[in-house]
């Protein structure tokens, strides 16, 4: 039995084999050169690392075999889906500042099509009382993040490198007042 997962938005995928008690996992993501990115099995119970995408003709590809035992015991088994996170990026940040973790796909969290079209990833995300956060290293550069925001960016430093902050309410929509 064979089951495909979505990930990252559509841009990549994730199948699941099963094969005389183990899973055969292999993925496949875009090759966007922003770092190194780490792949997940997950069930409704937890996750199970399957490991780090390497380069392979264009692409990020991942491929694993996992006991069938090891996974139920982590909670991945009978698997539900798929993570991709950001662990490395080659833009220097490697641990997301205090408060803070790696979204790679910010855009699903945003209410209006338009900003989840502008934004890019990965950027920074912190949970707060009525919504989030989002922050993206500022980098004169670089193109700039939520063009549509531009305005109403806010430069913020965390732990000693200037970000570009960008507060939303609950279902993504931008807190205006805090800008």
């Amino acid at each position: 039995m064979e089951r495909r997962f979505s990930l990252w938005e559509g841009r990549g995928w994730l199948t699941v084999r099963e094969e005389q008690g183990r899973a055969v996992c292999t993925a496949q993501l875009p090759d966007d050169q922003k770092g190194l990115y780490k792949g997940w099995l997950t069930g409704a119970g937890g996750r199970a690392l399957l490991g780090t995408f390497v380069p392979q003709n264009g692409a990020l590809r991942l491929e694993r075999t996992l006991s069938l035992e090891e996974l139920k015991r982590q909670g991945a088994w009978p698997p539900e889906g798929g993570q991709v996170v950001l662990a490395f990026s080659f833009g220097g940040e490697t641990t997301p500042p205090r408060g803070w973790s790696w979204e790679n796909a910010p855009g699903r969290l945003m209410g209006e099509p338009l900003l989840a079209s502008a934004a890019g990833g990965p950027a920074l995300v912190r949970r707060e009382e009525g919504g989030f956060s989002l922050a993206y290293r500022f980098r004169p550069d670089r193109p700039f993040p939520l063009t549509p925001l531009f305005c109403f960016a806010r430069v913020e430093e965390l732990e000693g490198r200037p970000y570009l902050r960008f507060p939303f309410r609950k279902g993504g929509c931008p807190r205006l007042g805090e800008l």
